[in-house]
């Protein structure tokens, strides 16, 4: 299957203001694009698209931008840098690559640079992950990301990196499973003025794209195409050949911790800790240690079920054991009852899961990228050794 990935482009340049820049858009009738500053070093303009897809129309629209900016006298130096959005979600069914192209230029021009969507639902963040881990992982190879692009502008993932867009270590993307743990793995350790500066920066989830920053500036046409071309396919080879969608099912512990954030050192953590052990505990003795009523423990161990289901874990989790299986008699007393968190518990949930090794497809860059591009790559990186 191929998604239809919306995706956006952002050129830095040198040498022309942004007013000079949007009243030569305006004069030239080429719409879907705005000028505005930029406060990087070196970089007096950041020419952004509207989204689009990847089409002829998206083609011609970038290559008549890049035509203007060259022939308006726009420079790119050694601190222009390029800056590609892909969607993280797929168009909705049904939506062409032209149509979504046309109707958001359109939307742009309409609302003074509103940006136009039309998305499905976002992809699962395993899939974002593997994109992020098959991009970096390349970096080392000969024919890898880093070959691909301006030394100035390399990173080999140990320390020697360059200072615009750093790659996030390895170990740090293996261990993110949510979108918000990839953005604290791509800022760590770093001052909040260069959070941003990562080749792929996750904090652009929030407006609906995944940001790879690490390409050097350019105003060829064909540079930028290609190069979102190749980023494109990471996320159609990840997707069609690298994972699978439906029932999964998987073992995982109940938090150590109390999920109640705002509740430091309340009973109702004292009561989760007592009915997180193997037995779990009477409310008798939660009633004594806690100091709370029978009712009190009744309706905290209810909102315990309540909040772990919150959390992606099911109502079985929390465990109501009565006076028998506590080793006493009906009629002994209803405090003699007891609640029980579980360790662990099944869960299963629906979304992307990863292939077995014995079918998942290659984790190379270049997997699924067709010959003719594969060969242009190739001119591209002896051009760039």
């Amino acid at each position: 299957m191929t998604y239809i990935l919306s995706c956006g482009f952002e050129i830095e340049g040198a040498g022309i203001t942004p007013e000079f820049g949007n009243r030569a858009l305006a004069r030239a009738g080429i719409k879907g694009w705005m000028c505005k500053e930029d406060g990087s070093d070196g970089v007096d303009i950041e020419i952004m698209s509207c989204p689009m897809a990847f089409c002829p129309s998206a083609f011609n629209s970038l290559k008549s931008v890049c035509d203007l900016l060259e022939s308006i006298g726009c420079v790119v130096n050694v601190g222009c840098g390029l800056h590609i959005h892909i969607g993280n979600a797929p168009l909705k069914d049904g939506v062409t690559r032209e149509a979504f192209t046309n109707e958001s230029i359109a939307y742009f021009e309409n609302t003074n640079g509103e940006l136009y969507t039309n998305h499905a639902e976002p992809f699962d963040v395993a899939i974002v992950k593997d994109v992020a881990i098959r991009y970096t992982r390349s970096a080392l190879q000969p024919n890898g990301v880093n070959a691909c692009l301006a030394k100035s502008r390399r990173d080999d993932g140990n320390g020697n990196h360059n200072k615009w867009a750093r790659l996030t270590p390895l170990p740090l993307l293996e261990a993110a499973n949510t979108v918000e743990e990839l953005i604290i793995a791509s800022t760590l350790g770093r001052s909040n003025y260069s959070r941003k500066y990562s080749a792929v920066n996750f904090k652009a989830w929030a407006n609906g794209t995944v940001e790879f920053r690490q390409h050097q500036g350019t105003i060829d046409a064909c540079k930028i195409w290609n190069w979102g071309l190749l980023l494109e396919n990471l996320f159609q080879h990840s997707l069609n050949n690298r994972f699978t969608s439906g029932t999964r099912t998987s073992v995982t512990e109940t938090p150590s911790i109390a999920p109640f954030v705002n509740r430091s050192g309340g009973r109702i953590i004292d009561q989760y800790n007592l009915m997180r052990v193997a037995g779990g505990c009477t409310t008798r003795d939660i009633m004594m240690i806690t100091g709370c009523s029978e009712g009190s423990v009744r309706r905290a161990a209810s909102l315990i079920r309540d909040r772990l289901e919150e959390n992606g874990f099911p109502r079985l989790a929390v465990i109501q054991h009565d006076q028998i299986s506590n080793g006493h008699r009906y009629g002994d007393g209803t405090d003699l009852n007891g609640y029980e968190i579980a360790i662990e518990v099944t869960v299963q949930g629906i979304g992307a899961q990863m292939l077995p090794e014995n079918s998942i497809g290659n984790a190379s860059i270049w997997a699924g990228v067709s010959d003719e591009q594969y060969q242009w790559w190739k001119d591209r990186i002896v051009a760039l050794a």
